[in-house]
């Protein structure tokens, strides 16, 4: 499906391109299709998120909108499309429900997460030092001890 004005026009599988309005109206993409590899277009959130979903993607008989695809959200081993033997508009809208955008945190929330972090990192530091207070005496401890 792709453009003629793509120099791959005669070679590419793809059936999202991004130089097709076409293909991103009306067409499907399933995780084991091709996407598009143009050096140029790498940058593009929708075929980035192609990619990732091929490495994670759970079922390969499931596919994705272009509505699916380019959205900046999180991938997780395991994700699935929509069934194709079931009607698309419930499904879609309990996906995208799903399947929710990355949110910009606030300046406050930033620092908010920043010192729950600092306070998880001094725990652990704490847990590592006194680690050795259970831990049973070397043989040089042994020897010096007497025992």
């Amino acid at each position: 499906m792709t453009s003629p004005q793509c120099r791959r026009y005669d070679t590419c599988n793809a059936p999202l391109c991004p130089m097709d309005e076409h293909s991103l109206k009306h067409c499907i993409w399933y995780p084991d299709e091709d996407i598009c590899s143009l050096r140029a277009n790498s940058s593009i959130l929708w075929i980035q998120n192609q990619k990732k979903i091929k490495k994670k993607a759970g079922r390969v008989d499931r596919y994705f909108t272009f509505e699916m695809l380019n959205r900046d959200f999180t991938i997780r081993k395991g994700i699935e499309g929509l069934d194709p033997d079931q009607s698309e508009q419930y499904q879609l809208k309990r996906w995208l429900k799903e399947h929710p955008e990355k949110k910009e945190l606030s300046e406050d929330e930033k620092q908010i997460m920043a010192q729950r972090m600092e306070k998880v990192r001094k725990s652990k530091g704490k847990q590592k030092k006194h680690k050795h207070l259970d831990a049973p005496p070397s043989l040089s401890e042994v020897v010096e001890a007497g025992g």
